[in-house]
């Protein structure tokens, strides 16, 4: 029996739903998390919170997921951002410039504080 490679789960921080996921982001896998994203989107609310502290790998499937919804928030003035990201993942980010597109935070409680002033 194969373990299971990606978790995700949505919890409600404050007035938030945040996405919390867990093991590896690819092509396998990269559907349940764009699920994941489009039930957050789908549910209206503005900025996408993702928490990404026990990801493990991720691959290009991972961040078109994240650009798709990126292209759903922006007309409507919504942002994605990533919490947490791992130094292999952040450094990914940085090569590729979506560290401009994606809002990038340290803790949970500091991306909400940055989203509550926009």
């Amino acid at each position: 029996m194969e373990s299971i490679r990606l978790e995700t789960v949505i919890r409600d921080v404050d007035t938030t739903k945040v996405l919390n996921v867990s093991g590896e982001i690819d092509v396998y896998t990269a559907p349940q998390f764009k699920e994941a994203v489009n039930s957050i989107i789908d549910s209206g609310q503005k900025h996408l919170v993702v928490d990404m502290n026990q990801v493990t790998y991720m691959d290009s499937s991972g961040f078109a997921a994240l650009l798709s919804a990126t292209k759903r928030l922006r007309p409507q003035g919504g942002t994605v951002n990533l919490v947490n990201v791992s130094n292999a993942i952040d450094r990914i980010l940085r090569i590729t410039r979506l560290d401009t597109i994606f809002g990038t935070y340290d803790s949970i409680d500091e991306a909400l504080s940055e989203l509550s002033k926009a």
